[in-house]
């Protein structure tokens, strides 16, 4: 069965179902989540021992909150059936937003499990040394190259939204010929360089943590081995976050825009709709790396996991003390 590139811009429907439950659910839960976490990490109480790790948790987790903020825009626009009724100016400013949240996710994550090597191949000397400086100046280099390399879509601003025939307008789902083919390759072509650089980096991290452990293992002391083998199951979590979130986007992402900008020929509308549909499902699986992200800085710190129970139970308390006061028993 043939179908043309109009046809093909309107296949998958499933999606706007689809990313108004995830979208959802991701800012019903990660809202708070995240809030909770840059509560913690800007607190008194952790910035005593603020490290190098903590300062790109910091920016990984104001990265999530930027990006969650901006879910209840795009839930209007799935739920309207693809029309952005926004100024046209930001969609762009929001799709920009999500390839910065996405990108420097990925650096900050590769940036915290080589920090995690570090204190597993020099404990005493990371423990000793004040890296602060060495990650405020990495941060801000991470933060001014993803921001820069975002201006490309801020510039482009016009060519993101489509006037469709029934007098709307949508966001980020059009290609058409007016696009520069070779600009939009070369872009997306550094976004999957960008991931294999970040993903190598995780891998050999793990790798390295895990020899070096494999070497040491009988000689290391009880609490050090205890936290050498924390190292090993953050990065873990890192790897998995990669695996599940951003591999399947990245695995898919090139050859779909190559069909889509016709540089790969295709007629066969069952297979370019099949492929639409898989590229929409590993958008919805890269959003959810924004609820994943604190689990990371729950197997660093015990702390963590403490101050959100505390907040768990106060919140709780709060909540139970004002259903009291609110009940008509209370007014007797």
């Amino acid at each position: 069965m043939n179908c043309t590139n109009d046809q093909y811009y309107k296949t998958s429907d499933f999606k706007y179902p689809f990313f108004i439950v995830i979208y959802s659910l991701l800012f019903i839960i990660g809202l708070p989540v995240n809030i909770a976490a840059c509560c913690y990490l800007v607190s008194s109480k952790a910035n005593k021992r603020l490290s190098e790790v903590k300062i790109y948790m910091i920016s990984l987790t104001l990265a999530d909150l930027l990006y969650i903020m901006l879910l209840p825009f795009w839930i209007d626009y799935y739920y309207h059936g693809g029309y952005w009724r926004f100024p046209a100016f930001t969609c762009s400013l929001f799709g920009s937003l999500f390839y910065i949240n996405t990108y420097s996710t990925l650096f900050f994550l590769s940036l915290i499990s080589f920090t995690r090597y570090l204190a597993v191949s020099r404990p005493v000397k990371t423990a000793q040394s004040a890296q602060r400086n060495r990650g405020i100046g990495v941060t801000v280099l991470v933060w001014l190259l993803i921001v820069c390399c975002s201006l490309c879509i801020l510039i482009d601003n016009k060519n993101h939204v489509n006037k469709r025939n029934d007098n709307t307008t949508s966001c980020f789902e059009n290609y058409t010929e007016k696009n520069e083919k070779t600009q939009l390759l070369v872009i997306h072509s550094l976004m999957l360089l960008a991931f294999v650089v970040t993903l190598g980096a995780v891998i050999g991290n793990y790798v390295l943590i895990i020899r070096r452990l494999s070497r040491e293992q009988t000689a290391l002391r009880v609490p050090q081995h205890k936290l050498k083998k924390k190292a090993v199951r953050m990065v873990l979590t890192v790897l998995v976050i990669y695996m599940v979130c951003f591999l399947p986007y990245h695995l898919i992402q090139l050859p779909w825009m190559l069909l889509v900008l016709n540089v790969v020929h295709s007629n066969d509308c069952l297979f370019r709709k099949t492929f639409n549909d898989v590229h929409q499902v590993t958008l919805g699986l890269m959003s959810i790396n924004c609820v994943l992200d604190p689990v990371v800085y729950c197997f660093l710190t015990e702390d963590f996991r403490r101050y959100l129970r505390e907040l768990t139970c106060y919140c709780r308390d709060k909540c139970v003390l004002w259903s009291k006061l609110r009940s008509p028993s209370s007014c007797i």
